[in-house]
């Protein structure tokens, strides 16, 4: 198909470097750019495949598809896909090797697994100021992001990011914003850190505070088109392997006051986008200038979190999708009302993919590539065996093999999806000891039945094989100075246990292309070629590229450039 982005689709390559621009919008003294970079958590290029169509025609979806530009296939070059990793290297442009972004959590001192972000020196902010309370910064983060490049050039722009967690607001908001917000579930309500902030926005506490939180709570998530649902998903509402939160419940409806922690559940619900949305709108409303670009960076998080407790194939996935849906249409009105319909663009991708629950395989309905006679899967999605690993387990285990290797001593720090981290006192051990040490545990990693790859992270090569290979992926994804000791690849099909219901759901962060193959929409009027599909695969950089020519960061191209 012909586009004004057709060079930029076939010189794309999952290992090459940032690919040709596309062509610039036309320049305008009045309004500034608006532009909405929004990533979907977990939002898989297989599933948008399969289910953007079933959508009904007055939804966003539908109208990015009829406004905008498909890219159907935007592939990370990294084997950690997660959800830190994946949009530190949205925003940068950069695999994890590179941006020092490798994980979502680390172990803490007693083993605890905590957010990567998490900074001492920063301290958690709410509508009454700087807390006592931890906070999280960027400061792991190497390279600039997006809207860093966008506050140096153009110091007075306005930039605000929205998330339900640290890890998807920071990076799009980059270290200087007006506003980088996630949610606290401790505190039901949406915060900041000190890091970029000693207080929030006047704007934020009528939709982000607690009482917006429980107004939101008020009714049960129930589905929002029952016959919809009940036509397309290929699992019954009580599947085996989806998880309870805590009374949330495995069918619906689900009661958020029947959960033990109902602010924990409505992450596990569309009230969680619901949210963001309305804080984003918000932002639009009261901090957008007209004489200054305005970058607004949204993570819909919701998404990945029903995925991890019922799985992709789950009514709850399904009526998700069919809510953000509706919920995308809303935005997209008010964004028509806010900026004008030719006022605003949007750039929407994915920070990963997904995995179908273990105990959905051998349903032919919902996995029909593994059908006998079926062709080849073109996202390498598993038929054969599957399961979960739980993280705790494997370290107690590991722990175990150490004492019986080089003695009795707290070895094992503990493990962060995919890497196994030690004590100090393992790392300072003599070299002779660690090497039994390092040697024993790998040994035994290569035993699970989950496990395919273990990697001594001290062997890494200083530069990674230019190569679209595993072992250049596994590459890719470790950082020099990660702290860890090893990393376990889990096979395809089985993944580190998320531990929101452990034991059930699924989960993601395996090197193959259900994984790290994710879409992208560009709506851009005048630029992105209205209703075109491209189905090229296209490198992860695509997503700053567009940000950055949208935001009149780079040169326009000449007549007909790309």
């Amino acid at each position: 198909m012909r586009t004004p982005l057709l060079a930029l689709a076939l010189a794309a390559a999952a290992c090459a470097p940032r690919p040709a621009p596309p062509r610039a919008a036309p320049s305008q003294a009045h309004p500034a750019p608006l532009v909405v970079t929004m990533v979907i958590d977990q939002f898989a290029a297989w599933v948008a495949e399969a289910r953007l169509p079933t959508l009904p025609d007055d939804g966003g979806f539908a109208r990015l598809r009829r406004e905008g530009a498909w890219y159907r296939h935007v592939r990370y070059v990294h084997a950690a896909t997660d959800t830190a990793p994946g949009h530190s290297s949205l925003y940068t442009g950069r695999p994890p090797r590179e941006s020092g972004i490798h994980a979502n959590e680390l172990p803490d001192g007693h083993g605890a697994r905590v957010s990567f972000l998490r900074d001492e020196s920063a301290h958690v902010v709410t509508e009454a100021g700087p807390t006592d309370s931890i906070g999280s910064s960027i400061a792991r983060l190497r390279g600039d992001t997006l809207a860093d490049e966008l506050r140096e050039r153009v110091p007075g722009a306005v930039i605000v990011s929205v998330s339900l967690k640290d890890r998807g607001a920071i990076f799009g908001g980059g270290r200087r914003p007006d506003a980088t917000l996630w949610f606290d579930p401790s505190r039901d309500r949406f915060v900041t850190s000190t890091a970029f902030a000693q207080h929030l926005p006047a704007w934020v506490d009528p939709d982000g505070g607690t009482a917006a939180m429980q107004a939101l709570r008020a009714q049960p998530w129930t589905p929002l088109d029952p016959a919809w649902l009940r036509a397309h998903a290929a699992t019954p509402d009580d599947q085996r392997g989806e998880g309870d939160l805590e009374g949330f419940g495995t069918t619906f409806p689900h009661d958020f006051a029947h959960a033990r922690r109902p602010p924990g559940a409505m992450r596990f619900s569309p009230r969680g986008d619901d949210a963001v949305l309305r804080l984003a709108e918000d932002a639009v409303a009261h901090a957008r200038r007209p004489d200054a670009p305005m970058l607004l960076a949204i993570s819909l998080s919701s998404n990945d979190y029903v995925g991890h407790l019922f799985g992709p194939d789950s009514w709850e996935a399904w009526d998700e999708l069919r809510h953000l849906d509706a919920a995308l249409g809303h935005f997209m009105d008010r964004l028509d009302a806010l900026a004008g319909r030719d006022g605003w663009t949007l750039v929407l991708s994915a920070d990963h993919g997904t995995v179908a629950l273990p105990e959905v395989l051998g349903n032919a309905a919902a996995m029909p590539w593994c059908a006998p006679g079926a062709a080849p899967d073109p996202y390498e999605r598993p038929c054969g065996p599957a399961g979960r690993l739980d993280p705790d387990a494997v370290a107690a285990d590991l722990q175990s093999v150490a004492v019986r290797a080089i003695g009795p001593g707290a070895w094992v720090r503990g493990i962060a999806d995919p890497y196994v981290y030690l004590t100090p006192e393992a790392e300072a051990l003599a070299a002779v000891r660690r090497e039994a040490l390092q040697s024993a545990l790998a040994a035994r990693l290569r035993e699970l039945p989950g496990i395919e790859r273990v990697i001594d992270v001290r062997t890494v090569p200083a530069a990674c094989p230019d190569a679209d290979t595993v072992e250049a992926r596994l590459c890719r994804s470790i950082p020099v100075g990660t702290g860890a000791a090893l990393y376990a690849q889990a096979r395809a099909g089985w993944f580190f246990d998320a531990g929101y219901a452990l034991g059930f759901g699924t989960s993601h962060g395996s090197p193959y292309l259900f994984d790290r193959t994710v879409p992208l929409l560009v709506r851009a009027p005048g630029v992105a070629h209205a209703g075109s599909v491209v189905d090229e695969p296209m490198p992860f950089t695509a997503f700053r590229r567009w940000g950055e020519t949208l935001l009149g960061l780079r040169p326009q191209d000449p007549p007909g450039g790309g």
